[in-house]
């Protein structure tokens, strides 16, 4: 091993070398011999093939950790936040860098799901389910932990990100020169006696190749049908044949001289569902280079987290529930209730609960009765609804109206109870369901029990707890912030964007004025084929760049009240996200002038410009018009010239 001048240091990895002969190298070299790797930011230097041992550490890491804490002392909602803050934080770095076995992953599992299933240190637990299913998003039925296989690959995917977008880094040049040095990384093989880290990175290669999505400039790089481009298109690629083309280039879809789609080809070489989804793509007024974006993200840029769900998504054992499952998960997380009676609700909707009924099933019990009145079997039909105990506590929480639920089966009956309650109501309705369960275990295992009357007068008095420690944050009626004016001797440009989607039209409203508050122009514009409020207010941006590149004046100053569109205009770096084709435009135009400054402002502060807007949408009408604004914004123009400047 050499350090980072050259120099030699340590002599590793001699297996077949006799002790003396070692020895006598190490004097020589002056330096010491190690019979085993090293390791750097606890990671090893050399993973030769005994890859389980090498990474044994991370394995020992996560137990000590578990074993560091008291499982009595943590709620189930604690320990989800353990388990994904801390222990599934461990081999991360490690975990960025090599790929990890399946056997290790599995491993890992293992231990982390005995974690969560376990009541106390060395009490095993009952696994409802496998980790798999505890590893779909809580949207989707499980509680977001993360499959260990899955997120080593979108780690080391972002490796392979970096190879590919940032080609001359030192990293990137090390890698390029000594493994792909005629080609870029998609294209790169993977050659032999590779290092480890390389052949963990490049095994990525298919998880990016699946996200990559072209981005048309010119047109001249990406193929028709070999490569992914329309980015609703179901199938990704297009593989039909298209006789009617010269060559398999999306420039030959473009009217280069104008910067339009070529309609009429289109129309003739595609199926209608394709022929829109490629004239919805945008064009930027000057042709660019094409370039590779990410399409898990808006931005374009790629995220581990998105590469994570990519990979779920395609997972063959995944499944899709029903509308109304899902909308009972997506408000469940979003009830305001301690987590551990979130996760009860959650196990409810499995049926994981230790019902005598599902205990039976297990063969750890012998008696299916209910403990309670004894008068059947204690399903959670039983136990949550039929129970005389139950039943009265619902008769005493108004409420909460079960009426109309009365022949469903219990998942569903919880089900749509939930998604039909009140935010507020699905609270009392939870804290109600945690307490009949708490009831009932006291009765069984310390032979005492309160009466329906206590359990509802202690969950009303619950509930005044709740809203005693919420923070009292009663929202200010905060005095409505005034339109700024520009320095003297400085115009102003305000722009807003107006969307409607149903017609996928939109209108970009622009005013400019001076720091008397004067008017010096106001106009709006209509656009067809508009999908997206964002893309709204990046044209509604590059009208006003595009006025201020017209008016020649300068030290001008561009406002808006969308910050994504804002930062965007104001960074330097390439922007992949959907709205590409105007920021180029945008950037492009903004090159050509001096000082042009893009300021963001809330909308308060921005309603000159969203009057334009709106209500040029609503008459689907534009206008230009010079030193005044139409008649429908002269009250807002008014009140806006009659604040003072800040």
């Amino acid at each position: 091993m050499k350090d980072v001048q050259g120099n030699v240091s340590i002599l590793e990895n001699l297996t077949n070398t006799i002790e003396e002969s070692k020895a006598a190298v190490g004097r020589l070299l002056g330096v010491r011999s190690l019979s085993s790797p090293e390791k750097y930011l606890r990671l090893p230097n050399m993973v030769g093939r005994r890859k389980k041992e090498a990474f044994q550490n991370l394995v020992d890491r996560i137990v000590s950790r578990i074993e560091s804490w008291s499982s009595r002392l943590l709620s189930q909602g604690g320990k989800e936040v353990f388990i994904k803050s801390v222990l599934q934080a461990i081999p991360t770095y490690a975990m960025s860098c090599f790929l990890f076995s399946r056997v290790l992953c599995e491993k890992i599992e293992s231990i982390l799901a005995r974690f969560w299933w376990q009541k106390r240190r060395g009490k095993r637990g009952i696994h409802w389910c496998q980790w798999k299913f505890l590893c779909r998003s809580k949207e989707e039925g499980g509680l977001g932990f993360r499959r260990m296989a899955q997120f080593n690959i979108s780690l080391l995917a972002k490796q392979g990100w970096r190879l590919l977008n940032f080609s001359n880094s030192l990293v990137a040049r090390v890698f390029k020169g000594k493994y792909f040095p005629d080609t870029d990384f998609l294209h790169a093989r993977l050659g032999s006696s590779c290092s480890f880290i390389w052949c963990s990175i490049w095994a990525t290669k298919g998880t990016l190749e699946k996200g990559l999505l072209w981005k048309v400039g010119t047109g001249s790089n990406i193929s028709i049908s070999q490569d992914t481009w329309i980015p609703d298109y179901v199938n990704g690629r297009l593989s039909t044949s298209f006789v009617n083309l010269q060559c398999d280039k999306v420039a030959e879809l473009i009217r280069s001289n104008e910067r339009v789609w070529n309609k009429e080809l289109i129309d003739n070489t595609f199926p209608a569902d394709v022929t829109e989804l490629i004239l919805r793509l945008p064009l930027s007024m000057e042709p660019h280079e094409d370039f590779l974006a990410w399409s898990g993200e808006s931005t374009g840029v790629f995220s581990v987290r998105s590469s994570y769900k990519l990979l779920q998504r395609l997972d063959p054992t995944t499944y899709a529930l029903h509308n109304i499952y899902g909308d009972f998960y997506r408000k469940l997380w979003k009830i305001e209730i301690h987590s551990k009676m979130k996760i009860f609700i959650w196990k409810l909707s499995w049926n994981y609960i230790a019902s005598k009924v599902n205990m039976f099933n297990r063969r750890l019990v012998n008696n299916r009765l209910c403990p309670q009145c004894g008068g059947d079997d204690e399903t959670l039909n039983h136990i949550f609804r039929e129970c005389p105990v139950s039943a009265e506590i619902w008769r005493m929480l108004p409420e909460v109206n079960l009426t109309g639920f009365t022949n469903a089966e219990f998942s569903d009956w919880l089900t749509m109870v939930v998604v039909s309650l009140s935010l507020e109501k699905s609270r009392t309705f939870g804290i109600a369901l945690l307490n009949i369960w708490g009831d009932r275990n006291s009765r069984i295992h310390e032979k005492s029990s309160r009466s329906s009357r206590e359990i509802v007068r202690f969950i009303y008095s619950y509930i005044q707890d709740l809203e005693g420690i919420r923070t009292n944050t009663t929202k200010n009626q905060s005095v409505n912030k005034k339109w700024k004016t520009p320095p003297s001797s400085r115009l102003k440009i305000n722009f807003d964007g107006a969307f409607d989607g149903r017609r996928k039209i939109s209108a970009a409203g622009v005013v400019v004025r001076d720091n008397s508050g004067n008017i010096f122009l106001s106009s709006a514009e209509i656009h067809k084929g508009v999908h997206t409020p964002f893309a709204a207010e990046a044209l509604a941006c590059r009208r006003a760049t595009q006025i201020a590149l017209n008016m020649k004046e300068e030290g001008m100053i561009i406002e808006g009240d969308s910050l994504s569109v804002i930062k965007k205009c104001q960074s330097k770096d390439q922007d992949k996200s959907q709205i590409n084709t105007y920021i180029y435009d945008i950037r492009s135009m903004k090159s050509r002038m001096k000082s042009l400054t893009y300021v963001f402002t809330p909308r308060s502060t921005n309603s000159l410009a969203h009057v334009l807007a709106v209500e040029s949408l609503r008459r689907e009408e534009g206008f230009y018009l010079v030193h005044r604004v139409p008649d429908f914004a002269e009250g807002q123009a008014r009140r806006d010239s009659e604040r003072e400047p800040d």
